[in-house]
Parts: C-alpha cells; structure tokens; sequence
C-alpha cells in the first residue's frame, strides 16, 4: 500500500495527462515509469503481490511468469524509495489510489494566512495584524480549503498569519495538511515558541520554517518588530528547532531601519550557523508605506554588497542566473494564497485589496481556471510592458505584477525593485541582458 506522506496523483490539463508522486516528508519527487503507474494502481492495500501480478499479466496478455520477475523488481524500488510499505495481511477496506486532478492550471503548494492575530506590532505589516479579523476562517474552513487545494494538486502549504502560533488549532491544521498529504512549512516571527512546541511539530511532521530576523542588532530588530526583546526569543527559537534537526530559513525583510546593516546582519547571522536565508524588501502597502520602504536604487545598492559578499564567501560556486519560464512570473499558476478570511489572492505579495474571491463563495477548481482577472494575470508578459520591453535584462526578468500594484495600483509587469535586483545580479556575476 501507499505509504501516508506519500502524493500521488494523475493531472489532467488540456495539454494531457501526466502523474506526480512526491514524497511530502522529504520534499522529494519520484519519477515514475507507465509500468509502476500500474503497479501502484493496484497498491490499495487490499491487493496481495500474486494477486497484483495476477491482474497485470492479463492486462499485458504477458505471462505472469514474466509480470512476475519486473513487479518483484519495481515493488524492491517503491519500498526502497519509501513510496510503498508492505502489510502481512490485506486491509478490510481499500485506501485511495492516485488523486484524480482536472484542471488547466494545476497548482503545487498553497499559502493561508491562519489568523491575522498577532503578538507584535512590526512596522512594515501588510496586515496591519494584531487583533484577529472579525470574519476569520473557522478551523474547519481552513481544512477544507486545504483539502480543496490539494484535489488542485497542491502538495505543500504555507501557514502563515499574523502570527499562525496565535491560532488556538494550530497543531490540528498541521495534522490535517500532513494527511492531505502536504509537506508543511510555518512561516513565524519566532518569539512564541516553546519546547513543547517543538516536539509536537516533531510529532505532527513539519517539515520547515521560516523566521523573520531583520537584523542581529537588538535594536534595530526589537524597533523594526516592535517588542523589546523579539531578536533573544526569535534566536532561541532558531536554535531549539535546529537542534531538533528542522531545517530554518531566516527571513530578512529589507527596510529602512536595517539597509546600512546587511553585511553586519550576515555575518553574524554565519557566527550562529545561520546561511539558509531570503531577503525581500518591504512592500508598498498595509503599514510599510511611509518611512519604512526602501528605494529602488537604495535596493540595488543593497544587493550589490549582500551578492558580494555571497561572491566573497563563495569563490569557488558558479552562479546561473535563471532565465525566464515562459509562463512570465508565474502568478495565478503554481501557488494559491488564502487571506485570513477566505480572500483568494494571486500571489502572496499582493495586497487584499487585488483579492479576486472567496473560498466560502466559489467552486475553487472551476473559479481557478475561469476566473477573467487571473487569466488576464497568466497571460502579462514584459515583452508586451511598455517600459520592460526595452531593457537590457528582458531575456532574464520576468518584472513582478505584484509589487507594480501595490506601488502604483496598475496591474503591469514593471516594477524598479525587480528591475533593481537583476540589475545588481548583473553588476556582481557579470550577467549579460
């Protein structure tokens, strides 16, 4: 039978069909041959192995002493790969097989905002969070939406907030996801987490977080985040999830109290073994308008030493930059964001303001695919922008729909700050537009 981490789908576009197997636990994806389709058809946990063979030899019109060798064979890889477990007598009644997606847009992972509770008061907030919306998502709506998104094909979700370690069912939101099943990843501002914390992410099977850390100066950190002492309680819960062996990101929001102290923050941030790290600046919305947000060129400065010291300290990596996907910047396609109160939005940067729906009001599958806003989103190039189409770096940026809106209220694929950061790419790695 199918092991319980294990995503296995068949996706149905109108460019075909095709299957995804992913095993949420290690985030990995297992390709699979038309033959172990087949096999792991029959892997209902009612099937036994002479019995599956049975069944494929007369569906092959092969011998089943010839099924048998190439199952025997495949079925030693599944166990091996951790995509199947064997049980020594079958179950009473069938687990479900491959989940059947059919939609033109199939997404990969989600993103909810649990609560817009919150136990800081950071400047920058695009939710202006703190007390909870008065027309929050229940816990049960939450599960649903996450069942919903996982029959779009969703194998990974974000639980965010506010602060999502406000939410009284927290751990039994990461229950349902993880038997979706989803690879879950907690994005916290890590001031509320306690050992016992720890253990039941443990437990449940999280898979990774993400801490915001915007400066290793206690001042500036604790003034940018609003509590007196955030930066010590933020530290200590980096360390108790690292030493229970979860991997952490550091997430770096890039503003005007920290954009003199990048290199400082990175270094020290190295002094505690902390290198997996993301930076993005602040957006131009909710709280962070006045004072907060950092410019365009003040950006590209602040690349530029960050990426030099990355160049510095690893001489020896070559970097790629990424050209473009062809799909433009991949908004409305891959990723669903949820907003507290069931808004849909298209991109997790956007404001609520761009929300196109509700998850309480719509059929998602068929809101997804119909939608006219997020077709027209899909469709947005920088070769069809006015500004875009004439920059040397069109080949390699595909602009961000997102920040133009929240920056001017114009849904276009220009934005300075993308265009600021490939820019600085290009002055450190020496890329060619």
């Amino acid at each position: 039978m199918l092991k319980d981490d294990i995503f296995f789908a068949k996706i149905k576009t109108a460019s075909g069909t095709r299957v995804k197997i992913c095993n949420t636990a290690t985030e990995k994806d297992f390709k699979p041959t038309p033959d172990t389709v087949a096999l792991l058809d029959l892997c209902t946990g009612t099937n036994r192995v002479n019995e599956i063979i049975a069944i494929l030899s007369e569906q092959s019109g092969e011998s089943t002493e010839e099924v048998a060798e190439g199952v025997h064979i495949i079925l030693r890889i599944l166990q091996e790969k951790g995509i199947i477990t064997v049980n020594p007598s079958p179950l009473k009644r069938s687990i479900p097989g491959a989940k059947k997606v059919k939609v033109n847009y199939p997404i990969e992972s989600g993103q909810i905002e649990i609560t817009n509770r919150c136990n800081l008061s950071c400047v920058h907030c695009v939710n202006q969070s703190g007390d909870p919306c008065s027309n929050e998502l229940a816990t049960e709506e939450i599960c649903s939406a996450i069942d919903r998104m996982s029959s779009l094909g969703a194998h990974q979700i974000t639980l965010t907030g506010g602060e999502p370690l406000m939410h009284p069912d927290l751990f039994k939101i990461i229950e349902h996801a993880r038997k979706a099943p989803m690879a879950v990843i907690i994005l916290t501002n890590g001031t509320l987490i306690t050992e016992e914390h720890v253990k039941k992410f443990k437990e449940l099977g999280v898979n990774r977080f993400a801490v915001s850390i915007d400066s290793m100066d206690e001042d500036i950190h604790d003034t940018f985040r609003g509590q007196k002492g955030a930066l010590k309680k933020a530290l200590n819960s980096v360390n108790l999830l690292k030493d229970a062996g979860f991997s952490v990101r550091i997430a770096v929001s890039l503003n005007q109290y920290n954009k003199n102290d990048i290199v400082d923050t990175l270094k020290k941030l190295k002094e505690h073994d902390l290198t997996d790290y993301q930076f993005a600046e602040v957006n131009f919305s909710g709280r962070g308008i006045e004072g907060v947000s950092i410019s365009p060129e003040e950006y590209y400065r602040i690349l530029v030493e960050q990426l030099t010291y990355f160049k510095e300290e690893n001489p020896e990596k070559i970097f790629e930059f990424p050209f473009k996907s062809g799909e433009g910047c991949g908004i409305a396609r891959h990723k669903m964001c949820i907003k507290a109160d069931g808004t849909i939005i298209p991109c997790q940067v956007f404001s609520e303001e761009m929300g196109v729906g509700n998850i309480r009001d719509v059929d998602l599958a068929v809101f997804w695919d119909t939608n006219e806003t997020l077709e027209k989103l899909r469709k947005m190039r920088t070769e069809n922008d006015e500004t875009c189409k004439e920059c040397m770096y069109l080949r390699l940026c595909d602009g961000c729909i997102a920040n133009a809106f929240n920056l001017e209220g114009e849904l276009r694929c220009y934005d300075p700050h993308t265009c600021a950061r490939t820019r600085a790419y290009g002055t450190v790695f020496g890329i060619k537009g």
